[in-house]
């Protein structure tokens, strides 16, 4: 078949070479299967590029569009190539929602919207409320189309408005871009980082934005350095609360003890989460939250608040911790819970968080609607 991976959520998150990119590490699993995968990615105008082959019956269209937020203003018919099997649309609630599945039932190709949330978790109260009015309005044109969901809680949801074909095809880790031996001892990697080597960092990874709940890393914070005065926080990532945070941390003279790397390079990610002793995170709304992924994949303990995301991917207690309580969180990390819980951590990622359910989700909904699996012949666009 041939296949198009639709991503028109126009934004920093999935920048190339700083994040496991899902459409990439779909498409790389598709196009092993046999299958030729045009992978359309909506970014801003001054980012377009060639189309770039980056695996196998791969191909990567960079799509420079104007946006609205985060939103894609684009011509289906422009960009798209109307004799695809199936169209995988990528992205939750966007404006292009609609126009996208009428263009796609158009042209008689199977349209598989891939669902993360089911609302918005943004800042401002009228853009919430814009956003949620748009999920209300293209949730009701879904209810007749299959549709793939990455966590448990959005099935739920969607069965609850009415959408009854349903399946849960959980987000993968593509392993290609994951460091193979990654067993070094921490004194080196500390070093080769320009780490403390007699800190214990405590590792927050992502935007630091309202709807991962950022500053509710200080009072944790602060409770963890008042037990062990060796305990340090390492912050990678940036947004439109890093200074508050750096204030929040400030007036509790813990600035000194906090380090902020604003972006590292999938290459040398790894050392840090092998480098640190915890990962944490705070965001009630996480949709799946590679990061805990990655932490997982290499070993690291990970403390994280519940949400739909990391309730589907930790198993309580034994590959990982959810709270609902932040000194929970902070006793149990001083209390090094998750020593126990690396291997088995691993070998969760390892077994369940590839992308070979999506892939199968994928084919199954095409060969139920009556495509052939096999790969088809064709031009091109």
């Amino acid at each position: 078949m041939r296949i198009g991976l639709l991503v028109t959520s126009v934004g920093s998150f999935g920048n190339k070479g700083f994040y496991n990119l899902q459409e990439v590490g779909l498409g790389k699993a598709l196009g092993a299967l046999g299958h030729y995968v045009e992978i359309y990615k909506c970014v801003s105008k001054d980012k377009a590029g060639t189309v770039e082959t980056v695996a196998p019956n791969v191909r990567l269209h960079p799509v420079g569009v104007m946006t609205v937020s985060s939103n894609a203003l684009f011509s289906c018919t422009a960009v798209l190539a109307p004799d695809l099997d199936v169209l995988v649309f990528m992205s939750d609630i966007q404006i292009s929602a609609i126009g996208v599945a009428r263009w796609a039932k158009r042209h008689g190709i199977l349209f598989l919207p891939y669902v993360g949330t089911t609302g918005s978790t943004g800042a401002s109260p009228v853009k919430r409320w814009i956003m949620n009015r748009l999920a209300d309005i293209i949730f009701r044109a879904y209810k007749n189309t299959s549709v793939l969901v990455k966590t448990t809680a959005v099935k739920k949801e969607l069965n609850r408005r009415g959408i009854k074909d349903v399946d849960v095809a959980p987000v993968g880790l593509d392993f290609d871009l994951m460091q193979k031996d990654y067993h070094v001892p921490k004194d080196e990697l500390k070093a080769s980082l320009g780490l403390n080597p007699e800190a214990k960092y405590i590792l927050m990874v992502g935007r630091i934005e309202s709807d991962r709940d950022p500053l509710d890393v200080v009072p944790v914070f602060e409770k963890l350095h008042r037990h062990d005065g060796t305990f340090r926080l390492l912050v990678i990532g940036n947004g439109s609360l890093e200074n508050a945070l750096k204030d929040a941390l400030e007036r509790r003279g813990l600035k000194e003890y906090a380090l902020f790397v604003p972006q590292v390079s999938n290459s040398r990610m790894w050392k840090y989460y092998r480098a640190a002793e915890a990962l944490v995170s705070f965001s009630r709304t996480e949709i799946f939250g590679m990061s805990i992924l990655e932490a997982m994949y290499y070993e690291l303990p990970v403390y994280v608040m519940h949400a739909p995301g990391p309730d589907d991917i930790i198993l309580n207690g034994k590959t990982g911790w959810l709270f609902s309580s932040l000194m929970e969180m902070a006793d149990a990390v001083a209390e090094d819970r998750g020593s126990e819980t690396g291997k088995m951590a691993h070998r969760r990622v390892t077994e369940f968080f590839s992308w070979s359910s999506m892939t199968k989700a994928v084919v199954g909904k095409a060969e139920a609607a009556g495509l052939p699996a096999e790969m088809k012949i064709h031009k091109g666009k």
